[in-house]
């Protein structure tokens, strides 16, 4: 069991507006993998069952693309009694008028909190003026938001930034990262939830497959073959793990995001399972 996990956030797609440099899920228009309404119910029921989730998110991929599926997951989950709350990139936002409209209609669904990301990659497919208006938009209307802006120092090297920001960027050698900087593997407090059913501890790292109750009540960090060295020497302990079975060490990664996504992009024919899917993995 995972006694910490209060929250999870549903990856309503993997499609996206935009196709960002800096972008760990390889967001792009191209994605098609999407949650439907009813796999929507089926994954709330699962869990309301579990009795310790008190909140969701609306994640992507840019949920706005599925906005019929998004607008259903915020009415049931608030029929649930869960706390629910979104990101997005604006890049829906046409006007003042249909912003106006449809974030009066999202909160009415349940929408407690939204998160609106924007920064030098996103500027290249969403103009910021939209982000702005956006937030204008949430402020009159009384919605708590967010402004997401990353900066290059901000960046984590994995998924889409490993391939098109990191060969550009100063890198340390692999034995200085001893630890995971970002999340709590041992005993995360909310995981990523994805159409193919996949939980998430970090997008592409998983609990394993089958239903979320099972997924959930089997983890063990201590055994979970990417968890235990993640935990025991991060990011380089990995990075040897693969070196026994034939990965080339490079001199040196741009961050621990980095030498992990190498690794386990090594690793994932031994761990289908764990280390998925796909999408998190390529264009």
């Amino acid at each position: 069991m995972i006694p910490s996990l209060t929250g999870v956030h549903f990856l309503i797609t993997y499609g996206c507006s935009a196709e960002c440099a800096h972008c760990f899920v390889w967001g792009s228009p191209d994605r098609t993998a999407a949650m439907t309404a009813n796999q929507v119910d089926g994954f709330l029921d699962e869990i309301a069952a579990l009795d310790q989730i008190t909140d969701v998110c609306a994640d992507g991929g840019e949920a706005f693309e599925e906005y019929d599926v998004f607008l259903h997951f915020l009415r049931r989950a608030t029929v649930l009694g869960l706390s629910a709350s979104a990101l997005t990139n604006a890049s829906w936002v046409e006007s003042r008028e249909q912003a106006a409209e449809r974030i009066a209609e999202l909160m009415s669904a349940g929408l407690g909190n939204l998160g609106i990301s924007t920064d030098q990659w996103h500027q290249e497919h969403v103009p910021v003026e939209r982000v702005d208006l956006l937030l204008e938009v949430c402020e009159e209307a009384g919605l708590g938001t967010a402004r997401m802006e990353s900066t290059l120092e901000g960046v984590m090297f994995r998924g889409r930034a490993a391939e098109k920001l990191a060969a550009d960027m100063p890198t340390r050698p692999p034995e200085s990262f001893t630890e995971c900087p970002h999340e709590s593997l041992g005993a995360p407090g909310r995981v990523h939830l994805d159409c193919h059913g996949f939980l998430h501890l970090c997008q592409g790292l998983t609990l394993g497959p089958g239903p979320m109750a099972d997924a959930i009540a089997r983890f063990d960090p201590q055994t979970h073959p990417i968890v235990r060295p993640l935990l025991e020497g991060g990011p380089h302990a990995l990075g040897r793990l693969a070196a026994e079975r034939g990965f080339e060490l490079a001199p040196g990664y741009v961050d621990a995001c980095h030498l992990c996504y190498r690794a386990r992009e090594f690793l994932r024919p031994e761990f289908p399972d764990l280390l998925a899917p796909d999408e998190m993995y390529g264009p």
